[in-house]
């Protein structure tokens, strides 16, 4: 683990290695900077001043070892030893984000909430759970504008194209699946595995020396 990398450094680091491993399965040996950078959306100066930061080069025909590259970003910013994590009170949590949307100031509501399969969703008071198959057909008859989408993986695209039909106008994408939606829709990324990554970076930074 190297010490002492920037907040945005680390998290970035974690976005690269995950997009890395996924070209991987299309066969993918190296990758510029500027195409990792297009992949994420960032200024290529990012991805070539973090990589200098855990002093990882390419070749500047080729491009980035992807294997090597990934196994740099897990020397830079993993611990040595495993970190448990634990998902307490998803109940409690959607409760607490209940409690703000039923302040009497805000200019949002909820209208509805969505489920896949028969396993109970997460419920707001007064406020019905339908299955997902007919997300379509409330969204448009509540007029629903944003969507916060916390959906396996497995079902991200199904359920972004259903959302995108549905007239929704922005996303909060909790998944860590990138969605391929209209440029007219905004898409607001919450990466939990990368608050997770950072978060474990920063509590062991002092406390795990590198080999």
């Amino acid at each position: 683990m190297i010490n002492n990398l920037p907040a945005n450094t680390v998290e970035r680091l974690s976005n690269y290695r995950r997009t890395l491993h996924n070209l991987k399965t299309e066969e993918k040996t190296h990758i510029h900077s500027h195409q990792l950078a297009h992949l994420l959306k960032i200024n290529p100066a990012h991805v070539r001043r973090d990589l200098m930061l855990i002093g990882f080069s390419g070749d500047i025909h080729k491009g980035y070892d992807i294997e090597q590259l990934i196994a740099s970003i897990g020397k830079a910013i993993d611990c040595l030893h495993v970190q448990k994590v634990a998902f307490a009170g998803v109940g409690d949590l959607g409760r607490a984000v209940a409690d703000y949307f039923n302040y009497q100031g805000t200019k949002l509501q909820v209208a509805a909430t969505f489920r896949i399969g028969q396993a109970p969703g997460m419920q707001f008071p007064d406020v019905k759970c339908y299955n997902i198959s007919r997300m379509k057909e409330i969204m448009r008859q509540e007029k629903i504008e944003l969507c916060v989408l916390a959906v396996p993986n497995d079902f991200v695209a199904e359920v972004s194209k259903t959302i995108v039909a549905a007239g929704v106008k922005g996303i909060l994408n909790f998944t860590s699946a990138r969605l391929k939606v209209p440029k007219d829709i905004y898409v607001e990324q919450y990466d939990m595995i990368s608050k997770l990554e950072k978060l474990a970076y920063f509590t062991n930074k002092d406390n795990c020396p590198g080999e």
